[in-house]
């Protein structure tokens, strides 16, 4: 940070407090574009009426009026919850969901990129928000009601926002309040990558001597405390203390502990959605994880390029942001997921695209069209591949969750209706899609007891689904079915608890 530092006195380059109007009506054109384009692939994979994926429908059942509330576990945050709340308060349909949190997630790429438009200028901005929106990953989770992509868009915003506050002489407030909101937001939808964030960004305070300035410091931390507030105050009411709530996330998460999940990550670039447990080694690359493999260098490149042009600090901050919120997921848990690297993907998408930009602007006469051309071809590439994924990620999840909501109807032909309870390991979806209470839903979930199950079982209809054939000793007597979903093959076993005016007598 000192020598970029150094290096950035010779061409210093003073963000302004807003961006040009004119650049900010372009971006949200192309934030609207870019919508568009993620919507006709929604559409042309059959994205906008999947059904709610597991950790969707534990976020969604706590603002659903029609379904009884999931458990909620230690590590989870209400901040996305809440951005579903007026369409899943409004009606129960998919679609609709879907349609609205796409409408969220493109608000929020126009609302991230906005600070970067004076620090990097129109043409990387733009070029990075096309290369970070193609990400088959982004274009999934676009509609999803997961935190992962609000992440992104709250570490983008307050990197920005916070260069902007960093070479503000004024002090003016308007930057401020701006990394503190980013922050807070960020901070609310997933505490921990919240205080990553804060982290890198008070590490970025103390490294460059002129950004050391006690507001920009209390900002971060006062937008850290706003947002994982909520989370405390939960911690205790429903878990006995901070501490044990700490703990008990840590337990969640399988244990936070040093690991190397690179091979993990780089295995399920192009999905599945969750390697957990994730033991198959070292995988063989895909050509379409190509640019995964070369983004370090992309990266060098990029700083390197920004350096040029007066901007190292603004690059680096990128990077630094980006490792912090990533290196986590790549070192400090066991399994993976393509999600929990978005965030850093978005940082890097800047700094890719300076690379880019650089190039083209080193290349001169007719050589600058090959370079163009080369890169044209390069995006256009990548895009492609990248539906492509999307598309098999899609139909895979079509069929399973499908499975789920056919062995919910299956189970109505047996009785369990609402209001009713399923046991199970895999029960949270099945719950949901029936309308069901459920238990044993998460790996946190440690109020399933006996007695618990034998009590639900006296008040509602109660079925043990599993996938194993032989019973705890509590379902020994009861009826059993063996159920084999249509599309993907998956056996189930459902086990029935006698009838509630059975089971009082």
């Amino acid at each position: 940070m000192a020598a970029a530092d150094q290096a950035t006195r010779t061409a210093p380059s003073r963000p302004a407090a807003r961006p040009p109007h004119r650049d900010t009506v372009r971006l949200a054109l192309v934030g609207a574009v870019l919508a568009l384009a993620c919507g006709a692939v929604q559409l042309a994979t059959g994205a906008w009426r999947l059904p709610l994926g597991w950790d969707e429908t534990v976020y969604v059942s706590q603002v659903d009026p029609r379904v009884p509330d999931a458990f909620f576990s230690e590590p989870r945050a209400r901040g996305i919850s809440w951005l579903a709340a007026p369409a899943a308060q409004l009606t129960g349909s998919v679609p609709v969901l879907r349609a609205w949190m796409l409408l969220l997630a493109a608000a929020g790429l126009t609302l991230a990129f906005r600070p970067w438009l004076t620090l990097v200028g129109r043409r990387v901005v733009l070029l990075a928000a096309v290369l970070f929106a193609g990400l088959w990953v982004v274009q999934f989770y676009a509609g999803e009601v997961m935190p992962n992509l609000y992440v992104a868009f709250g570490a983008l915003a307050g990197a920005g926002w916070f260069l902007h506050a960093a070479g503000d002489r004024e002090r003016r407030r308007g930057p401020l309040l701006a990394v503190a909101l980013s922050v807070a937001c960020t901070a609310l939808v997933r505490p921990y990558d919240g205080g990553y964030l804060a982290a890198a960004l008070l590490a970025a305070v103390l490294a460059v001597r002129s950004w050391r300035h006690m507001r920009l410091a209390v900002a971060v931390l006062g937008g850290l405390a706003v947002g994982v507030l909520p989370w405390v105050i939960e911690a205790y009411l429903r878990f006995g203390g901070l501490l044990e709530r700490v703990h008990g996330a840590g337990e969640a998460q399988g244990g936070l502990s040093l690991h190397n999940a690179l091979g993990m990550n780089l295995m399920t670039l192009n999905g599945p959605l969750l390697c957990r447990p994730c033991t198959s080694g070292w995988p063989n690359p895909h050509l379409s994880a190509v640019w995964w493999l070369a983004l370090p260098l992309l990266t060098a490149l990029g700083v390197l390029c920004a350096a040029r042009a007066g901007r190292a600090r603004t690059a680096l901050l990128a990077v630094w942001c980006a490792a912090a919120l990533g290196v986590p997921y790549l070192f400090g848990i066991g399994y993976a997921a393509p999600r929990f690297l978005i965030p850093a993907y978005a940082l890097l998408a800047l700094v890719v695209a300076e690379c880019a930009a650089g190039a083209v602007e080193a290349a001169k006469g007719r050589w600058r069209t090959v370079v163009v051309a080369a890169l044209a071809v390069c995006l256009g590439l990548q895009l492609w591949s990248q539906y492509g994924i999307m598309d098999r990620r899609t139909a895979r999840q079509q069929a399973l969750r499908s499975d789920d909501e056919w062995l919910v109807a299956r189970l109505g032909e047996y009785g369990i209706r609402p209001p009713c309870t399923i046991v199970g390991e895999q029960s949270q979806p099945q719950a949901f899609y029936g309308g069901c209470s459920s238990q044993a839903s998460d790996r946190a979930d440690r109020t399933q007891t006996v007695p618990g199950i034998v009590a639900a079982a006296r008040r509602t209809p109660l079925a043990l689904v599993q996938p194993v054939p032989g019973p705890p000793a509590y379902a020994r007597s009861w009826p059993a079915h063996k159920v084999v979903t249509p599309r993907t093959g998956t056996v189930w076993y459902v086990f029935l608890a006698p009838a509630p005016e059975t089971a009082l007598r």
